[in-house]
């Protein structure tokens, strides 16, 4: 069985159409059909109905689908350690996070763990935390670092953090050294509110600052660094959390004003992985036991 014949079929099974599968394999049709008829006759078994000019998977193509796509990633992933170790790397590690914590103090924690620990790769893959839990599921990253609880009951999880909100307002607009009263309405009716750059807290949010506040303008932005960069050029306001304001609140590049209004939600961070997936103890421990904020 060659590996190209397992290729053939995993593309042509997923599109059931044998000239797409040589598009996006960038063969010709011919050799699709080939590697597809050899594959059969090594297995002994039909795998494909053809009708026409239509493909459907036979009952033991569907069996055989699955099996397919198992054994390609164990030849990836065998083929992938054999090159990790010729370049002295013994393990290799794919976290997928939500960008927001990029925004965060993990990517130094990463980066000096790196250092400390030069047989390890560990590779990073920024997604919105809606697909964080896919690239688990489907092998393509070891560790999911999401604002989403994974629904795999199954799989360890643990919350990494949980972390206040603040409201951050431009530097123009209160100076929190002299202890001034904060008009919150005035606040509200002056900048432009940016919102829904958290996948879960704002419609909760919304609800409350509606029935406490008239909001003249809002935006919704699905990126919380570009709220920041916005409130630093004076351009609105926002609730942020506070992992990801450290180094702004010590650099002094915008305001944070305590909030009294209602009680504010806490953002929480999960981390998650696979029960058959093995992940090094001392990145665990690293990762669970840092304080982020």
């Amino acid at each position: 069985m060659e590996y190209k014949w397992l290729q053939s079929f995993i593309v042509a099974a997923q599109t059931c159409n044998f000239r797409t599968a040589a598009q996006q394999l960038h063969l010709s049709q011919p050799s699709i059909t080939v590697h597809i008829q050899q594959l059969e006759e090594f297995l002994h078994v039909q795998l494909f109905k053809r009708e026409r000019n239509r493909v459907q998977l036979t009952e033991a193509g569907k069996l055989f689908q699955i099996e397919a796509q198992q054994m390609v990633l164990q030849w990836e992933q065998s083929i992938e350690r054999i090159r990790l170790v010729s370049k002295g790397i013994h393990e290799k590690v794919i976290i997928a996070m939500t960008p927001l914590m990029v925004e965060t103090i993990l990517p130094h924690v990463l980066y000096q763990f790196i250092n400390d620990h030069p047989a390890l790769e560990i590779s990073i893959l920024v997604e919105d935390s809606a697909k964080i839990e896919d690239l688990v599921h489907q092998h393509q990253a070891h560790i999911g670092i999401s604002l989403l609880p994974t629904r795999y009951r199954h799989w360890h999880q643990e919350l990494l953090i949980e972390s206040p909100l603040e409201l951050v307002i431009p530097l123009d607009a209160y100076d929190d050294e002299t202890g001034a009263y904060i008009d919150y309405e005035e606040l509200f009716q002056t900048y432009t509110l940016f919102t829904h750059h958290h996948p879960t807290i704002w419609n909760e949010l919304l609800h409350n600052l509606r029935e406490n506040y008239i909001l003249t303008r809002q935006v919704s932005i699905s990126q919380s660094y570009v709220v920041k960069r916005l409130i630093k050029d004076g351009l609105g306001m926002s609730f942020l959390p506070r992992m990801i304001v450290r180094k702004e609140r010590m650099e002094g590049r915008f305001n944070i004003v305590p909030f009294e209004g209602f009680s504010l939600p806490n953002v929480p961070v999960y981390l998650f992985y696979k029960e058959s997936t093995n992940v090094p103890n001392d990145l665990l421990e690293l990762l669970l036991t840092r304080n982020y904020l």
